[in-house]
């Protein structure tokens, strides 16, 4: 922490706000840190809602944002803090915490029974201390829980130690609270901000590589020797990219990285369930209204063009011959009677920016002057 050195220990105090610099038991190398460096690597942590720009002015402010814990009142007399709305992974799961309600570290209802049986007793000597913990804890209100340990007398130059019976389960601990001695029950001294935050935005994920090319499923045999990676155990699946090409004999998105996903029960066997599964491009259907489609020209519809002049995304082409558009174009009259489909390529032709609808006075007759056309085609969202 800022204006801090080695040799200042346990004995710095000064304190801008309720916030302590120096290495101390709540400090930056307490044990609740180093838990939740290891938590944080299991992908447990605070999501930064509200956080997540590089030049937000409360990234790195240890007194506010998502799931911050304060004081309400004043540091030596309070018994009660806040902790500030946030959203937390824990296990694989998402928790809302904090709603503005004042938590109270007396209240026996935010601590649970295989920790505490009843809440942090008040100390005895004027010097008690002891360190509690504000953790992440699905089992209780606001999915908030305390824990705390054992208080010391500090004017025999002890210090109290954080507790440790939360480690029995994963979590994610937000605070650590220097608890003292009050007149008629414990108070808080100190907050130390503890929030371990999960990197916001993408996951980047690289494309597997195959020292065929067109091996499936998730390998090793990139490096000569070694066996092929499988999916040993049931109800397991993974996540990854690749390229295409070689999944299928024209598979869509050939020459780029793509998103699949491997069930369990082995590789590219759909035995018992499994297999490999190419989850992009994500098909998408979209139709058109009405487009006027009169005789005297083509009619040239551009991709990335809102109907009636274009289409609003390209459609894809079919995997069975990599050169069919998945198109579908319906001719109706002045009245909204179907005249008929037209079919690619004899009646509308398909390039890589645009659809062009032959003019319908070279189609023997089949479509009047005045007539329109709903074209519906699959998609993959971009142009």
């Amino acid at each position: 922490m800022a204006n801090t050195n080695l040799a200042e220990g346990h004995e710095k105090t000064a304190s801008s706000t309720y916030q302590n610099d120096g290495l101390r038991d709540t400090d930056v190398l307490a044990s609740p840190t180093l838990t939740n460096f290891v938590e944080n690597g299991m992908g447990n942590g605070v999501i930064p809602l509200t956080l997540n720009r590089y030049d937000e002015s409360d990234r790195n402010n240890p007194i506010s944002g998502n799931a911050c814990v304060r004081p309400n009142g004043t540091l030596g007399s309070t018994s009660e803090l806040y902790v500030d709305t946030g959203v937390v992974q824990l296990d694989g799961m998402f928790y809302s915490v904090g709603s503005g309600s004042v938590l109270d570290i007396a209240a026996s209802t935010n601590y649970h029974s295989s920790y505490h049986g009843s809440p942090i007793p008040n100390g005895s000597n004027a010097a008690d201390e002891a360190i509690l913990l504000v953790y992440v804890d699905p089992r209780l209100t606001n999915n908030i829980g305390f824990v705390y340990g054992s208080y010391v007398d500090t004017a025999t130059g002890v210090y109290p130690s954080s507790p440790s019976a939360e480690l029995v389960r994963q979590n994610t601990i937000l605070a650590s609270v220097r608890v003292g001695k009050g007149s008629s029950g414990p108070v808080i001294h100190a907050i130390e901000d503890k929030r371990s935050f999960i990197r916001p935005g993408p996951v980047p994920l690289s494309a597997i590589e195959h020292s065929t090319g067109a091996k499936s499923g998730v390998r090793n045999d990139f490096v000569a020797g070694l066996n092929a990676a499988n999916m040993p155990l049931a109800n397991l699946g993974v996540l990854y990219a690749r390229d295409p090409s070689g999944f299928t004999a024209a598979a869509q998105g050939a020459g780029q990285t793509h998103l699949f996903f491997q069930s369990d029960q082995g590789l590219g066997s759909h035995a018992g369930g499994g297999g490999e599964y190419q989850i992009t491009p994500v098909h998408r259907t979209a139709k058109t209204p009405a487009i006027p489609y009169a005789a005297g020209s083509p009619l040239i519809l551009n991709f990335g063009v809102a109907s009636p002049g274009g289409l609003l995304f390209k459609p894809l082409l079919s995997e069975e011959d990599g050169a069919t558009p998945l198109v579908s174009v319906d001719v109706y009259d002045a009245a909204n009677l179907f005249l008929g489909t037209l079919v690619h390529p004899h009646h509308y032709t398909f390039a890589a920016g645009n659809i062009t609808l032959l003019d319908p006075a070279g189609l023997g007759g089949t479509f009047p002057t005045a007539a329109t056309c709903v074209i519906t085609y699959v998609h993959a969202s971009h142009a």
